[in-house]
């Protein structure tokens, strides 16, 4: 008797072919909340120009009031004057910034002058008393090395 019945596609495992699977998004929801974003958009676009158009440029708009500022100056270019001067004169005068500590302040043009006749010299730092730390010490600084005048034990010695 011939066999009637569809072909049965069957792997070598003996599994037959099932159905095709369902896509995992659902297009429409997609296209439908794409759709009314675009809308959404177009909408307000269409709102903003009528409003410009309408009531914006009406010729029953008031004008833009203009409000003064505040008087935070009464006369700026006095001000500004005034400490262009109070600047002026400090650059140009010698003066005591710290009395105590013996820290003065001289003119600009006479500090450059003393620096241009010290040459090389004048950019110096002031001398520093040195320090020099007792022996057999390491300064302050930790390290591995032995003191000076010791000697090191050497790796034969180390191994016995």
């Amino acid at each position: 008797m011939p066999d009637t019945a569809a072909p049965v596609r069957d792997d070598a495992v003996g599994h037959a072919e099932g159905p095709p699977e369902a896509p995992d998004i659902r297009v429409k929801p997609v296209l439908l909340t794409g759709l009314f974003i675009v809308a959404f958009v177009a909408v307000t676009l269409a709102a903003l120009r009528f409003y410009r158009d309408v009531v914006i440029t009406s010729p029953n708009t008031e004008p833009a009031r203009t409000v003064a500022g505040p008087a935070l100056q009464r006369d700026p270019q006095a001000d500004l004057a005034r400490l262009l001067a109070d600047q002026r004169r400090r650059l140009d005068t010698y003066a005591w910034v710290d009395w105590d500590r013996g820290i003065a302040r001289m003119p600009v043009a006479d500090a450059m002058r003393r620096l241009a006749t010290r040459g090389a010299q004048g950019y110096a730092a002031p001398l520093q008393p040195e320090r020099v730390p007792p022996l057999g010490s390491r300064g302050g600084a930790a390290s591995p090395l032995p003191p000076p005048g010791t000697v090191a034990a050497s790796p034969r010695e180390v191994r016995r």
